[in-house]
């Protein structure tokens, strides 16, 4: 999360206030959101909440946008010395705001079974990128 910083017109003093709710909360699944020099560290299932804050941020950035949206799904695992620690799959952000868009609208049930498939196919189907590739993500918000 700190890197998109970095690599993206994000103020850091943003960035940290993310990472410091990351660090604070009992939650395990994450969305984060970069995008025209803001961020966003919401749950999954605010995300996915019509008309929360986190889910008109997401729908926001529909469609072609003139600077690079970074979209990444979050994991905790555990905390080491304090921190979390677990895994980030960066997210096809054209398709991961088509799937808010489209499963927000339905019942609250429907959303959570939904957000529940969406947690373990990001768990178990894995693509694995080098280091150079996440940088190359997070500058261009492409894959």
């Amino acid at each position: 999360m700190r890197l998109a910083g970095a690599y993206q017109a994000v103020e850091a003093l943003d960035v940290e206030r993310e990472a410091a709710v990351l660090q604070r909360s009992r939650h395990t699944d994450y969305l984060f959101l970069a995008w025209n020099g803001r961020c966003r560290l919401s749950t999954l299932p605010a995300v996915y909440e019509p008309d929360t804050p986190a889910n008109l941020d997401w729908l926001a950035c529909r469609g072609v946008t003139p600077w690079p949206v970074i979209a990444l799904y979050l994991h905790a695992d555990k905390a080491v010395e304090g921190l979390p620690w677990g895994s980030v799959t960066l997210l096809d952000q054209q398709t991961a705001v088509e799937d808010v868009r489209i499963f927000s609208a339905l019942p609250e049930s429907q959303r959570e079974r939904h957000i529940r498939l969406l947690v373990k196919r990001y768990q178990r189907h894995v693509t694995y990128c080098s280091m150079l590739e996440v940088i190359q993500y997070l500058k261009t918000g492409r894959g």
